[in-house]
């Protein structure tokens, strides 16, 4: 199937000038008919989710940039692509271990502060 700029930007959760940017910056290729109207396809939109996996993990734009440009030139950037990916992959751990510590430290808190609080409501 392909799509509009306008029903793209609807399927993908994206404003149309957001997909006019990454396409300006080599993120996503579009490609274009006889008018010079941008096509999507669901080519597009495999892409897109791609990318945004990459970004939700907190991937630097210039990573992705890297990751968009290897990925559009083919599989004989594969090794390069495994390597930038399995490095942000050891990021990705690291920065889900310093939120499983932050979240037990916030568990503590709220517990000793409910229990204070349920201390104060009970007479203690």
């Amino acid at each position: 199937m392909t799509y509009s700029i306008g029903e793209f930007s609807k399927i993908v959760g994206l404003s149309e000038h957001t997909l006019r940017f990454y396409e300006k910056e080599g993120l996503i290729k579009v490609n274009r008919d006889d008018k010079n109207v941008r096509i999507y396809s669901d080519e597009n939109k495999l892409w897109i989710e791609s990318l945004l996996h990459l970004k939700n993990t907190g991937m630097s734009l210039k990573d992705v940039k890297q990751f968009a440009m290897w990925g559009h030139i083919g599989d004989e950037t594969m090794e390069e692509r495994v390597a930038l990916l399995t490095n942000h992959r050891k990021k990705v751990v690291e920065d889900l271990e310093n939120l499983r510590q932050s979240l037990e430290f916030l568990d503590k808190k709220i517990n000793l502060y409910e229990n204070k609080l349920g201390n104060c409501f009970s007479g203690n």
